[in-house]
């Protein structure tokens, strides 16, 4: 009887142990998760409003944003379907929760690089949740963190306000639910519906698709839940992405006017259609891969490689090695298979030979995080003991940190956007709000919307417009640079007209009078008065601002 007794009150002990070692390592978990989601916090505020500069992509989604919350439209001009608006609708609600709107922090742009500093923080819990639940280390999912927050190339691009940021956000809130909730049939709906999102703010979202559906049926086979979930997941998601060709179909905008416009890729037809559009996109090339000429070269040595050569280089090397390693053990090593195969998705898309911009890349990072973590992870636990493991993981992790610290100075220091401040404050005290004015997108909305304490100025457009939109440049300039007051110059301005081939845009700044001029380093920006017949020249000295800075 007392050995029975014994036996009870040992295996009670032995249940009191395991429940509180269970909550010592849900405790530990907690405490690592709360750590690198402030750090994600702190690297992206701390200095956000200053660096990088402002973007002119930046403003064109703040500008459709401020559309759809002033006037109930996609686009304070014609919408051509570029892009699904999704992304924008999440600013525009952003700025409706704001109390002074998209002007709540200052500059327009400052109110959506907020959006992106809370999305950054929910996609690093979601990345730090799913390489955990995908590795069941706790090394794999710090470190997979901490580069994803503290790279270099990551910061740069993950502070401005891009529809790709906004797409990053679904898809890793898609590929949680999936990973981590992936046993219940509502989470799974729930993914559906990220991954619609993903695909209505970005289009292409769409090259991660067929590894979702690897993820989900690898995960799920052989499980009486398969079938319907995996159909609810599908069903969901084209459900969704359905209303946008549906919305194209009742505006009369689905096919272009003529059949004539399905066979060109030449633009996107004399009158605005979504599958005209689609067509003009996909037959858009700027050379692939196998082009040493391409931008995929260019981007990657010379833009990506300067900025973040450890994400580059250790990321790609990580990608090869976690698939080969996944491939060859794919029951024990699903976890570095889903990176590596996430990550070849989208190098996949960018070195396809489609027309590719810069900051292109920032769906890539993740993943890369996720596969670069996973292998420092296997890596230390070839070390013999936990006490040893833990310290040379440590040891490597403060290394990174130090250097991503040590090459991001310039992202916690520099203040870029002061000359962009500066250019808008002469305009408000020395431009007249009826004036006609060319202005890249970085300052529109501040420009259109003014607040209690700044006139508008609703003649201010857009320089593509200007070049691109009959409404502007047949019906308001009749094509014709004299009807033009002031040319507003961003940074790199001329280059873009340039390559371009933006002909009455560049003939107004060829016949214009330097106003003002304010600059950095090797930033600056212009405000430029074109001189009309009769008009009498400016008198006054251009008004120069400069900060002594060496070029960065």
């Amino acid at each position: 009887m007392n050995g029975s007794a014994a036996n009870v009150n040992r295996g009670q002990a032995n249940i009191v142990g395991a429940k509180r070692g269970t909550l010592s390592l849900v405790i530990e978990e907690a405490y690592l998760l709360m750590g690198v989601m402030a750090i994600a916090f702190v690297s992206h505020t701390y200095n956000m409003f200053n660096y990088p500069l402002y973007l002119g992509d930046e403003g064109i989604y703040m500008e459709q944003a401020w559309s759809v919350l002033t006037d109930g439209k996609l686009s304070p001009y014609t919408y051509f379907y570029d892009h699904a608006p999704v992304g924008w609708f999440l600013l525009a609600w952003w700025g409706l929760l704001l109390p002074g709107k998209l002007l709540a922090f200052g500059m327009a742009i400052n109110s959506g690089r907020v959006l992106m500093a809370v999305l950054h923080v929910a996609s690093t819990f979601f990345l730090y949740r799913t390489t955990k639940k995908l590795s069941g280390s706790d090394m794999a999912s710090v470190a997979a963190s901490i580069v994803f927050s503290l790279s270099p190339m990551a910061l740069f691009y993950q502070r401005m306000v891009l529809l790709d940021n906004i797409m990053v956000f679904w898809i890793l809130l898609a590929l949680y639910l999936i990973v981590v909730h992936g046993d219940r049939v509502l989470t799974l709906i729930g993914s559906g519906f990220a991954f619609s999102m993903a695909l209505l703010t970005k289009e292409n979202a769409i090259f991660f698709a067929p590894v979702f559906a690897y993820i989900i049926y690898s995960n799920l086979k052989g499980k009486y839940q398969f079938r319907f979930s995996a159909v609810g997941w599908m069903f969901t998601m084209l459900a969704i992405v359905s209303l946008y060709p549906i919305y194209a179909l009742l505006k009369s905008e689905l096919l272009p006017s003529t059949l004539q416009g399905l066979g060109s890729s030449q633009s996107p037809g004399e009158r605005v259609s979504l599958i005209g559009t689609v067509i003009w996109q996909m037959g858009r090339s700027q050379g692939s891969i196998l082009d040493p000429n391409s931008l995929f070269w260019e981007f990657s040595l010379r833009r990506w490689w300067p900025k973040d050569s450890f994400l580059v280089a250790i990321g790609f090397a990580s990608v090869l090695v976690a698939l080969l390693l996944g491939l060859h053990e794919r029951k024990h090593r699903k976890g570095l298979l889903y990176a590596s195969l996430l990550s070849l998705a989208y190098i996949f898309y960018m070195a396809r030979g489609s027309v590719m911009l810069e900051f292109y890349v920032v769906p890539l990072l993740p993943f890369l995080a996720m596969t670069i973590g996973m292998m420092m992870a296997r890596i230390f636990q070839l070390f013999p003991g936990r006490l040893i493991q833990t310290s040379v993981f440590t040891i490597a992790l403060f290394a990174i940190v130090y250097g991503s610290v040590q090459a991001s100075r310039d992202h916690y220091t520099l203040n870029l956007t002061q000359v962009q401040h500066n250019q808008l404050q002469y305009i408000r005290e020395n431009i007249s709000p009826d004036a006609i004015m060319i202005v890249d997108d970085d300052l529109w909305v501040d420009l259109h919307d003014g607040g209690k304490n700044y006139p508008s100025y609703p003649n201010a457009h857009s320089h593509w417009k200007v070049t691109g939109d009959p409404e502007i440049r047949d019906k308001l300039l009749k094509n014709d640079w004299r009807n033009v007051d002031y040319v507003i110059v961003s940074n790199k301005l001329p280059e873009t007209l340039q390559i371009n081939g933006e002909k009455l845009v560049q003939d107004a700044i060829a016949n214009s009078t330097l106003m003002a001029r304010f600059e950095k380093g090797d930033v600056a920006v212009e405000v430029r008065r074109v001189n009309k017949p009769g008009r009498t020249p400016p008198a006054q000295t251009p008004q120069r601002g400069t900060t002594p800075q060496r070029n960065r």
